[in-house]
């Protein structure tokens, strides 16, 4: 059987980790600090039943190309976020230190709802829901 996730880069990712508990309700699963440079070197996180990683940005994977958004000037990766009530995810999100990107609006596709926001290292969320 076959399982995908992602790991996201950002500058200070537990800062990151700490919006996504807040801001979008997940679990902070598991965070290992590098004991050398106080950087998060490896955390777990859990949103509906899903597990993705998040770490600081380190030099040696800047080497193969690997960077936060900060680095970059922008992100290559939106994560889509389903969830029930999309005000209140929305409000919940800004209130934890989301930067709203786009407001709620239309579909064309599905005829359901969405907004964007950008999380404090600059990932791109699209929340979707009725």
């Amino acid at each position: 059987m076959s399982h995908i996730s992602f790991r996201l880069i950002a500058r200070n990712a537990a800062e990151t980790l700490d919006f996504y508990v807040a801001g979008l309700g997940a679990e902070d699963v598991m965070r290992w600090i590098d004991p050398q440079s106080g950087k998060v070197g490896h955390s777990e996180v859990r949103i509906g039943g899903q597990t993705f990683y998040l770490a600081d940005e380190y030099p040696s994977m800047q080497k193969i190309g690997v960077d936060s958004p900060a680095s970059l000037g922008g992100t290559s990766l939106t994560v889509w976020l389903q969830v029930e009530d999309l005000e209140a995810a929305m409000d919940r999100a800004l209130k934890a230190g989301g930067k709203l990107l786009e407001g709620i609006e239309a579909m064309k596709v599905d005829g359901g709802r969405r907004c964007r926001i950008a999380d404090p290292a600059g990932h791109v969320w699209t929340l979707m829901g009725k």
